[in-house]
């Protein structure tokens, strides 16, 4: 089944731009538009504005510019028939076909076979009598049969070569097994071995939920390399996966709030107590890719990782990332070194939630972190500590939390609160203007009027019609594309609409960036005919010198002299057809 483009504009005007993109991240109204933080580049600040009118979405930063389909396929990360139906399902529209698997699939589909035939292997091994040393350890470890199922945990046995043997079962190439990152090769560079033995196989999925990794722990009482990540694969990189990620995004979304931890037990027992917006780091560092990844999700965050200092450089390092995205997390710090897993097993599910509850902003993270590095019993040590507080506050950009930071550091060290905020300073506060970085003053009356003449023609019908009947050509090659589509878009369906047109314009990415730059420019939305009419003479009399110029061009080359006198006479009957429509208007 084909999905005509008039079909899935219907899909699209069933919904509500604002209400979905909303469900993804929080949107704030500013006159007739929502802004909210861009998810498709490293934004700060809200930048990405979202029309309810239009039912369209710009970024006045990047220029991600799309409909509510384009959103949904940029954000999730799938293919654009899969946004579709996703868009339908939030719509309640039933729509009975399968999607093909996207590029990424296809192009290396034989490595995700292989992922699926190692997880039915190891499922089996978990579930046959070879198991029963692993589930008596997560037995102990207060993991059951359903978290097994729900999670997909499964087992390598001892035996070095019986995934290997397995999949070259199948005629898979030793070069292929190899670059799976489940099997090794021996120093004699002939024989193939199992890279996981006598480890509990934690699958690890992408955003999507494809198989792409396994974290593998040992369970027989080794101290060294307890968790063991796959190799990175053309389909496993660290850098851009979290644990849960695929379960935990729903339920973040509807919760509004995501807790990153550190690994599968910890994500594992919080589900065990119905926390289900969870995602862990797998042990890695975290870096810009996972911060992206989290935004995406919600940018409220809790960080909750280990309780000892290896846990509070990771606390320290996530942070810095997740700031830099915009994202200004809380964080909690569990008693007597503990990680999640075993916090929760020894104190239970409601003093795990009130940790949560009470999960420390940065400011009072910094707080945390200075009075366990400065001694503030002395005056010296008291002095370094309110300097450090100082420098601190001055970061913080909400006003009714740097005054009460102020007044909480004011009653810390006996001084005034008055001497702290003479310390800290005025904060310059700044009105976010989103500004699209457009250089006018690089753009001449001709391609001004170009440009303007398109704005309009994805408003007015009439503004169409006017060049349809005034315009055979458009100078600039942006323009003149988009200009076709346009009229070619009001021809066909006798209507215009850029949310529908960007559907139209799907796989055309030039053109949607185009409209991106154009609806973020500051034009006045109504327009007058004599306004369109200068643009349109504008281009008419730029297209005339054009052809003037190289009719002159032509002359110059030209050895013939009869020829030379034909293009003589091309150019007096330019000027002459030129001056008589100048008399005309």
């Amino acid at each position: 089944m084909r999905l005509e483009n008039n079909v899935i504009n219907e899909i699209r005007n069933s919904v509500d731009i604002v209400d979905v993109i909303s469900g993804y991240l929080p949107l704030t109204a500013r006159g007739k538009n929502y802004f909210g933080v861009c998810p498709f580049h490293d934004d700060h600040s809200p930048s990405m504005s979202v029309s309810k009118e239009k039912q369209i979405y710009t970024c006045f930063s990047c220029g991600a510019t799309g409909n509510v389909i384009k959103f949904i396929q940029d954000y999730e990360n799938i293919s654009f028939i899969d946004a579709v139906k996703k868009c339908a399902d939030i719509a309640g529209i039933v729509l009975d076909f399968e999607t093909k698997r996207d590029n990424r699939y296809e192009k290396y589909s034989e490595l995700y076979d292989i992922y699926d035939i190692s997880y039915k292997f190891y499922q089996n091994n978990m579930n046959s009598s070879a198991a029963s040393d692993a589930k008596k350890y997560l037995r102990g470890r207060d993991i059951t049969d359903k978290e097994i199922k729900h999670f997909g945990i499964g087992l390598s046995l001892s035996d070095s070569a019986l995934l290997t043997k397995l999949l070259k079962s199948k005629n898979i190439t030793d070069k292929l097994l190899l670059k799976s990152g489940l099997i090794g090769e021996s120093e004699n560079g002939i024989d193939l071995y199992d890279l996981y033995r006598n480890r509990i196989m934690f699958p690890i999925h992408d955003a999507n939920g494809r198989l792409v990794g396994y974290n593998g722990r040992a369970y027989h009482g080794e101290v060294t390399n307890k968790y063991v990540n796959s190799k990175e694969t053309p389909i496993f990189k660290k850098r851009d996966i979290l644990y849960n990620y695929h379960r935990a995004k729903e339920f973040a979304r509807q919760k509004k709030e995501i807790i990153l931890m550190e690994g599968p037990m910890d994500v594992i027992r919080a589900y065990t107590i119905g926390i289900e917006n969870v995602v862990a780091t797998l042990g890695t560092a975290f870096g810009s890719s996972q911060a992206m990844l989290v935004r995406k999700l919600s940018t409220n965050v809790i960080l909750c990782f280990d309780g000892d200092d290896a846990g509070l450089k990771a606390t320290k390092s996530a942070i810095q990332e997740l700031v830099k995205v915009g994202i200004e997390p809380k964080i909690v710090r569990l008693s007597d070194n503990q990680d999640p897993d075993e916090y929760i097993r020894k104190k239970g599910k409601e003093a795990f939630e009130k940790n949560l509850q009470n999960a420390m902003n940065i400011i009072e993270f910094k707080e945390y972190v200075l009075k366990r590095d400065i001694d503030t019993n002395n005056a010296e040590g008291l002095a370094s500590y309110t300097n450090a507080m100082i420098n601190e506050i001055k970061n913080i950009a909400d006003e009714v939390l740097r005054e009460i930071s102020i007044i909480k550091l004011s009653n810390e060290t006996k001084l005034s609160a008055d001497f702290i905020r003479d310390k800290v300073g005025n904060i310059e506060k700044k009105d976010f203007v989103p500004k699209f970085k457009l250089n006018n003053n690089k753009l001449t009356k001709f391609e001004k009027s170009e440009r303007n003449l398109v704005y309009y023609m994805l408003k007015y019908p009439n503004v169409i019609r006017m060049y349809d009947k005034k315009i055979t050509y458009m100078p600039t090659d942006k323009y003149r594309h988009l200009a076709f589509q346009i009229s070619t878009f009001f021809k066909k369906y006798g209507y215009i609409s850029t949310a529908d047109l960007l559907t139209e314009l799907r796989d055309d990415e030039d053109s949607i960036k185009v409209i991106g730059e154009l609806e973020a420019l500051e034009l006045h939305e109504d327009y007058n005919e004599e306004e369109i009419d200068d643009y349109l003479e504008n281009i008419r009399i730029y297209n005339e010198q054009q052809q003037i110029d190289r009719y002159k061009k032509e002359m110059l080359k030209e050895v013939d002299f009869n020829k030379k006198i034909e293009l003589a006479n091309k150019v007096i009957a330019s000027k002459l057809r030129s001056e008589e429509n100048d008399r005309g208007n």
